[in-house]
């Protein structure tokens, strides 16, 4: 009586192992959207702001962003790298300093469009992005138009501490190229 109950749970077990895997995410849609991102440090009407530090974190001030700096912004996202070009939306969230030499930072972002056929419509990155390089960010999903999305943004920065006529002098440029692949 044991043997064939034994055998039956062994070709019952072994046709669940062959079942078909379930199809992934449907991409039905492919956007790419290129912006550039102004990170503005100025003493009045700052775009990004220090919320937290580490009562050490001056020991590790090497780099850009010293480790253990929390920071939060309100950043304007534009199509040309001056802060004068046309206006695509804003970009919401946080980065961390979480590396000891200050080049790398943890960061979460919400990009909002607020113009032309994705008005309303957001997407999410989220992930290191080491500041020495050109650097690759993961979208993590959406809302609107971009709901359940996936993609990549590939990031490159433009200026630290831009000087010049069209940005402030205590601005980064940061150019944002990304992909989605949306429904």
């Amino acid at each position: 009586m044991r043997i064939p109950f034994l055998i039956l749970t062994i070709l019952v077990l072994s046709l669940q192992c062959k079942a078909p895997v379930a199809s992934p995410l449907v991409r039905d849609k492919e956007t790419n959207i290129l912006f550039y991102f102004h990170n503005i440090h100025a003493d009045k009407d700052s775009s990004s702001v220090l919320v937290a530090q580490n009562a050490n974190a001056t020991a590790h001030a090497r780099g850009i962003v010293a480790f253990s700096s929390v920071y939060v912004f309100d950043n304007v996202i534009t199509e040309g790298p001056s802060i004068t070009s046309k206006v695509l939306g804003n970009a919401q969230g946080m980065y961390v300093g979480t590396a000891k030499d200050g080049y790398t930072i943890l960061m979460a972002i919400d990009v909002e469009i607020t113009t032309g056929p994705f008005n309303g419509s957001s997407f999410v990155l989220f992930s290191r992005n080491p500041l020495r390089s050109t650097r690759e960010l993961p979208v993590i999903g959406g809302r609107g138009a971009f709901r359940m999305a996936e993609g990549y943004g590939m990031l490159r920065t433009v200026c630290v501490h831009c000087l010049n006529s069209v940005n402030p002098a205590s601005g980064d440029v940061i150019e944002y190229n990304v992909t989605l692949w949306h429904h």
